[in-house]
């Protein structure tokens, strides 16, 4: 169902064949495109995106990951809201494995490693920096952190029973390629 999906995004001409580097090459500075429009398909209205380009969110949270557990989660990412987030995911058993796709810092990977053993848990984000915090948590020592691109997971279907994002979905430029990616 995957492939057929993603092929049919490809036919459509979105979409990637090749996978992208995470960290982008840009020549000359990088033009911010803070709050431009985007367009919902369903209903038609122009809501703003905060990023539209990986190489912005790669500055964006190669600087904002210095605070990010400190002051952005505690401001409105709290233990009691990703606990509550984590329900629909049903982690009802340790050896579930399971992606969390945008993790970051970890902070939604911690919640998952409560009820899912390490070791079958995946954390895999576009940001070094991001990821270099999540490493730094002791209690994720036996999670695989890898680097990696939300629409375009290196992954084979179906390699995972359960497939979590909470907080990043909003950054990504093509979100419709990361969701046909779960």
């Amino acid at each position: 169902m995957q492939a057929m999906a993603l092929q049919r995004l490809r036919n459509i001409g979105v979409g990637s064949v090749s996978r992208p580097r995470c960290v982008p090459r840009v020549a000359g500075p990088v033009k911010p495109r803070i709050a431009v429009q985007a367009v919902s398909t369903s209903t038609g209205r122009t809501a703003p995106r905060m990023i539209q380009h990986k190489a912005e969110a790669f500055w964006f949270y190669r600087f904002l990951s210095i605070v990010y557990d400190h002051i952005v989660n505690p401001g409105h990412w709290t233990e009691d809201v990703r606990t509550d987030a984590l329900v629909p995911a049903k982690l009802d058993s340790p050896d579930l494995k399971v992606v969390d796709v945008g993790g970051g810092t970890g902070f939604c990977t911690l919640g998952v490693v409560q009820s899912v053993e390490g070791e079958n848990v995946t954390l895999i984000d576009q940001s070094p920096h991001q990821l270099a915090k999540a490493k730094a948590k002791p209690a994720l020592k036996d999670v695989t952190i890898m680097e990696g691109d939300a629409e375009d997971l290196p992954f084979a279907a179906d390699s995972f029973d359960r497939y979590v994002s909470a907080g990043s979905i909003e950054y990504w430029p093509e979100p419709q390629r990361g969701i046909t990616e779960a």
